[in-house]
Protein backbone atom coordinates (compact mmCIF):
# COMPACT_ATOMS: atom_id res chain seq x y z
CA UNK A 1 0.00 0.00 0.00
CA UNK A 2 1.50 3.14 -0.97
CA UNK A 3 2.02 6.48 1.07
CA UNK A 4 -0.66 8.24 -1.29
CA UNK A 5 -3.39 5.22 -0.55
CA UNK A 6 -2.03 5.52 3.54
CA UNK A 7 -2.85 9.26 3.59
CA UNK A 8 -6.41 8.85 1.49
CA UNK A 9 -7.40 6.33 4.39
CA UNK A 10 -6.90 8.77 7.51
CA UNK A 11 -8.53 11.15 5.37
CA UNK A 12 -11.61 9.06 4.96
CA UNK A 13 -11.38 7.04 8.04
CA UNK A 14 -10.44 7.89 11.75
CA UNK A 15 -9.45 5.21 14.09
CA UNK A 16 -12.20 4.44 16.75
CA UNK A 17 -10.04 2.75 20.47
CA UNK A 18 -12.55 0.08 20.39
CA UNK A 19 -11.78 -1.16 17.40
CA UNK A 20 -13.86 -0.23 14.18
CA UNK A 21 -13.47 3.27 11.63
CA UNK A 22 -15.52 5.93 11.42
CA UNK A 23 -16.40 7.40 8.09
CA UNK A 24 -15.32 11.06 8.07
CA UNK A 25 -17.24 12.44 5.66
CA UNK A 26 -20.74 11.15 7.51
CA UNK A 27 -19.35 10.04 10.79
CA UNK A 28 -21.19 6.62 10.57
CA UNK A 29 -19.22 3.68 12.23
CA UNK A 30 -18.00 0.93 9.96
CA UNK A 31 -15.57 -2.06 9.79
CA UNK A 32 -17.97 -3.47 13.35
CA UNK A 33 -19.28 -6.71 12.17
CA UNK A 34 -18.15 -9.55 9.89
CA UNK A 35 -18.71 -9.48 6.48
CA UNK A 36 -16.68 -12.02 4.93
CA UNK A 37 -17.18 -16.06 4.71
CA UNK A 38 -13.68 -16.08 6.65
CA UNK A 39 -15.09 -13.92 9.61
CA UNK A 40 -13.05 -10.48 8.84
CA UNK A 41 -14.67 -7.20 8.56
CA UNK A 42 -14.22 -5.56 5.10
CA UNK A 43 -14.71 -2.24 4.29
CA UNK A 44 -14.89 -0.51 0.68
CA UNK A 45 -12.77 2.26 -0.39
CA UNK A 46 -12.86 3.16 -4.26
CA UNK A 47 -14.85 0.38 -5.02
CA UNK A 48 -12.27 -2.12 -3.12
CA UNK A 49 -13.14 -4.08 -0.36
CA UNK A 50 -9.97 -3.77 2.01
CA UNK A 51 -9.70 -5.56 5.70
CA UNK A 52 -10.46 -3.42 8.34
CA UNK A 53 -7.78 -4.13 10.46
CA UNK A 54 -5.06 -3.60 7.49
CA UNK A 55 -6.69 -0.11 7.54
CA UNK A 56 -6.36 0.30 11.29
CA UNK A 57 -2.91 -0.74 11.61
CA UNK A 58 -2.00 1.51 8.16
CA UNK A 59 -3.48 4.59 10.15
CA UNK A 60 -2.31 4.60 13.34
CA UNK A 61 1.49 3.04 12.40
CA UNK A 62 1.68 5.32 8.86
CA UNK A 63 2.66 2.15 7.15
CA UNK A 64 1.27 -1.09 6.22
CA UNK A 65 2.25 -4.32 7.65
CA UNK A 66 5.40 -5.98 6.32
CA UNK A 67 3.51 -9.14 7.00
CA UNK A 68 -0.12 -10.56 8.08
CA UNK A 69 -2.06 -8.80 10.76
CA UNK A 70 -1.92 -10.93 13.95
CA UNK A 71 -4.87 -10.87 16.20
CA UNK A 72 -3.14 -11.42 19.42
CA UNK A 73 -6.54 -13.04 21.23
CA UNK A 74 -7.44 -14.78 18.32
CA UNK A 75 -10.79 -12.83 17.77
CA UNK A 76 -11.24 -11.77 14.23
CA UNK A 77 -13.17 -8.53 14.81
CA UNK A 78 -11.22 -7.03 17.41
CA UNK A 79 -9.47 -4.57 15.82
CA UNK A 80 -8.68 -2.80 19.01
CA UNK A 81 -4.46 -1.68 18.20
CA UNK A 82 -3.27 -2.97 21.19
CA UNK A 83 -4.65 -6.85 19.66
CA UNK A 84 -3.00 -6.52 16.58
CA UNK A 85 0.54 -7.20 15.52
CA UNK A 86 2.21 -7.38 12.14
CA UNK A 87 4.23 -10.95 12.29
CA UNK A 88 5.19 -13.40 9.48
CA UNK A 89 3.34 -16.14 8.18
CA UNK A 90 4.84 -18.49 10.03
CA UNK A 91 4.54 -16.02 13.50
CA UNK A 92 0.50 -15.79 12.66
CA UNK A 93 0.22 -19.76 12.52
CA UNK A 94 1.66 -19.73 16.34
CA UNK A 95 -1.40 -18.44 17.23
CA UNK A 96 -4.20 -20.33 15.90
CA UNK A 97 -6.93 -21.68 17.32
CA UNK A 98 -6.95 -25.06 18.62
CA UNK A 99 -8.57 -27.79 16.44
CA UNK A 100 -11.87 -29.08 16.92
CA UNK A 101 -10.96 -32.49 16.86
CA UNK A 102 -8.06 -31.94 19.59
CA UNK A 103 -8.08 -34.54 22.63
CA UNK A 104 -6.11 -33.01 24.85
CA UNK A 105 -7.27 -30.13 25.74
CA UNK A 106 -4.20 -28.28 24.42
CA UNK A 107 -2.33 -26.93 21.53
CA UNK A 108 0.39 -29.42 20.45
CA UNK A 109 -0.66 -32.30 22.27
CA UNK A 110 -2.42 -35.61 20.67
CA UNK A 111 -3.64 -38.86 22.13
CA UNK A 112 -1.61 -41.89 19.86
CA UNK A 113 -3.70 -44.70 20.04
CA UNK A 114 -1.25 -47.41 18.96
CA UNK A 115 1.41 -46.33 21.57
CA UNK A 116 -1.57 -45.52 24.30
CA UNK A 117 0.17 -42.77 25.56
CA UNK A 118 0.38 -38.73 24.92
CA UNK A 119 2.51 -37.39 21.85
CA UNK A 120 3.82 -33.97 22.24
CA UNK A 121 4.87 -31.61 18.67
CA UNK A 122 5.51 -28.75 17.86
CA UNK A 123 5.97 -26.99 14.04
CA UNK A 124 8.84 -25.05 13.35
CA UNK A 125 9.96 -23.26 10.12
CA UNK A 126 6.90 -25.96 8.41
CA UNK A 127 8.77 -28.68 10.09
CA UNK A 128 6.95 -30.75 12.63
CA UNK A 129 9.25 -32.00 15.47
CA UNK A 130 7.99 -34.84 18.18
CA UNK A 131 8.84 -33.62 21.33
CA UNK A 132 8.41 -37.32 22.77
CA UNK A 133 5.10 -39.54 24.25
CA UNK A 134 4.16 -39.25 27.89
CA UNK A 135 2.16 -41.75 30.15
CA UNK A 136 0.84 -38.56 31.89
CA UNK A 137 -1.09 -35.71 29.93
CA UNK A 138 0.49 -33.18 32.21
CA UNK A 139 4.15 -34.06 31.03
CA UNK A 140 3.57 -33.93 27.34
CA UNK A 141 2.03 -30.42 28.24
CA UNK A 142 4.64 -29.25 29.89
CA UNK A 143 7.18 -30.46 27.00
CA UNK A 144 5.25 -28.66 24.54
CA UNK A 145 5.30 -25.10 26.83
CA UNK A 146 8.80 -25.91 27.32
CA UNK A 147 9.46 -26.14 23.15
CA UNK A 148 6.85 -23.06 22.37
CA UNK A 149 8.99 -20.74 24.65
CA UNK A 150 12.24 -21.89 22.73
CA UNK A 151 11.13 -22.21 19.46
CA UNK A 152 8.41 -19.29 19.35
CA UNK A 153 9.48 -16.94 22.40
CA UNK A 154 7.66 -14.21 20.55
CA UNK A 155 4.32 -15.42 20.67
CA UNK A 156 1.20 -14.07 23.45
CA UNK A 157 1.10 -18.58 24.24
CA UNK A 158 5.07 -18.73 24.99
CA UNK A 159 4.63 -14.79 27.39
CA UNK A 160 1.59 -16.97 29.23
CA UNK A 161 4.27 -19.94 29.87
CA UNK A 162 7.64 -17.84 30.82
CA UNK A 163 4.97 -16.05 33.62
CA UNK A 164 3.27 -19.27 34.51
CA UNK A 165 6.86 -20.53 34.98
CA UNK A 166 8.10 -17.45 37.14
CA UNK A 167 4.81 -17.96 39.38
CA UNK A 168 3.29 -14.21 37.99
CA UNK A 169 -0.52 -16.02 37.07
CA UNK A 170 -2.20 -19.02 38.29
Amino acid sequence: MSAELIEELRDTFEYHPAGYLVRKKNGKPCGQSANTSDGYADVRVNGESLRTHRIIYAIVHGRMPAGKIDHLNGDRMDNRIENLRDVSGSENMHNRKMSKNNTSGFQGVIWHAQRQKWQARINVDNQRIYLGYFSDRNDAIQARKMAKMKHHPSSPEAFEYALEMIGLTT
